[in-house]
């Protein structure tokens, strides 16, 4: 049990500093709103309607209720773009942990906590105006994300009908910086945009399931999160640097009190997730969930960008999983859960009046390990945005590496 915490405690410390996105699109808002579950969840399009006692499903608190063992889960993204509109074609890779959470069941109720990020903040962009009369360099360079610290309880008020809670802590950095650079001019100006953001957040869950036939088990899940407002401490300056990036001379602090904008508030909209699925116990299980997100909210108000709007948005989701024989002992293959998924992601995002949509393909492998642990390995092909306007289409591949491990430790003490 020792070495598990001392594993989940280092990555933990290394969450906070890490860059999960290399997107032009991450320089709106908060950056990219990365659907962050378990890699088993993902495999399946980001489904929200599956749990069972040995899985948890990080979205839904009232999937706890059904927690069986103590649970550790971990999981790594491996993230490769490619980008292209009438004038670039340039590729980038990011990588980095994408949720750590320990789930432990009692015998009254569940509990989890973690830490996973919510939005990362990653782009490098540069354009040239040789329309004037000295010719000018614009660079745009942005990094940081907001993380989530969160505590979630699940319990059964009913044989099959779970209710849950879960209470979350937002932080993180977010930094954009915009460099002028002059043909033949050694000097350069460089305008730094720095906010520290913190808040909390409460969601709360349901889940339901009933047995339609022998085999046959239907499941539903219902989850409604609350209105985010995260306080946003912002820092302005504008600095003179030397082509060699070293001190030129002069730096200035913007004084955004005048402006109001040295302390403004940062909202995540509410949403409303639901989900449905039917499947056979140990065998199959196939499901579709719905999230709609209000709109009106993600505004970073120290950028005042003019072309970008925020409106309500949809994730669809469809996915499930085939396992040939859970407890076939002459063939390992038997045994691997294939998992399979699609999502839709519309609205959200507008640059320029166009919809910027995200579309993406999931599928992978459960691989079983002892105790009902498994390693899971998982992959998206997806893409988002457009080449209109001259916008940027995106297309990306993910590689997705989970580990999901139980144990009896604590379950075990409560008898002893």
């Amino acid at each position: 049990m020792n070495r598990f915490f001392l594993i989940f405690f280092f990555f933990s410390l290394s969450l906070s500093s890490q860059k999960l996105s290399y997107s032009p699109y991450s320089y709106f808002g908060a950056g990219d709103k990365g659907f962050t579950s378990t890699a088993e969840n993902q495999m399946m399009g980001g489904l929200l309607v599956y749990y069972d006692s040995t899985h948890v499903n990080l979205n839904n608190a009232a999937s706890l209720s059904k927690l069986k063992f103590v649970n550790y889960n971990l999981g790594i993204d491996i993230k490769s773009n490619s980008f292209k509109n009438n004038s670039i074609n340039e590729k980038s890779t990011a990588a980095g942990l994408k949720y750590i959470s320990v789930s432990i069941p009692t015998k009254v109720f569940s509990f989890s906590f973690g830490l996973k990020p919510d939005t990362s903040v990653g782009y490098y962009l540069e354009s040239n105006d040789n329309t004037k009369t000295i010719a000018e360099l614009n660079r745009f360079e942005g990094d940081g994300g907001i993380n989530n610290a969160f505590l979630s309880v699940g319990f059964e008020i009913l044989k099959n009908w779970g209710l849950g809670i879960s209470s979350s802590y937002s932080f993180g950095n977010i930094n954009h910086y915009h460099s002028k650079f002059l043909e033949d001019i050694e000097l350069y100006t460089k305008v730094s945009n720095e906010s520290s953001l913190s808040g909390l957040n409460v969601s709360f869950s349901s889940v339901f399931q009933t047995k339609i036939s022998e085999k046959l088990t239907l499941k539903t899940s219902l989850n409604y999160s609350q209105d985010s407002k995260l306080k946003s401490k912002n820092n302005q300056s504008i600095s003179t640097l030397k082509q060699d990036g070293s001190y030129g001379g002069d730096i200035e602090q913007s004084d955004l009190d005048v402006l109001g904008l040295k302390q403004t508030t940062f909202l995540i909209p509410s949403s409303i997730s639901y989900g449905l699925g039917i499947g056979q116990d140990k065998k199959w299980f196939v499901g579709m969930s719905l999230k709609n997100q209000n709109g009106g909210g993600f505004e970073n108000q120290i950028m005042n960008l003019d072309n970008v709007e925020f409106k309500s948005s949809k994730l669809y989701s469809f996915g499930g999983f085939y396992l040939p024989k859970y407890d076939s002992f002459t063939s390992y293959l038997n045994t691997i859960t294939y998992r399979f998924g699609v999502r839709y992601e519309s609205g959200g995002l507008y640059v320029n009046g166009h919809q910027i949509n995200d579309f993406g393909i999931n599928f992978g492998l459960s691989l079983p390990l002892a105790n009902l642990s498994s390693a899971n390995l998982g992959f998206e092909i997806g893409q988002r945005g457009t080449n209109s306007s001259g916008l940027i289409k995106e297309n990306y591949f993910s590689l997705k590496l989970g580990f999901s491990l139980n144990d009896l430790w604590f379950i075990k003490s409560l008898y002893n």
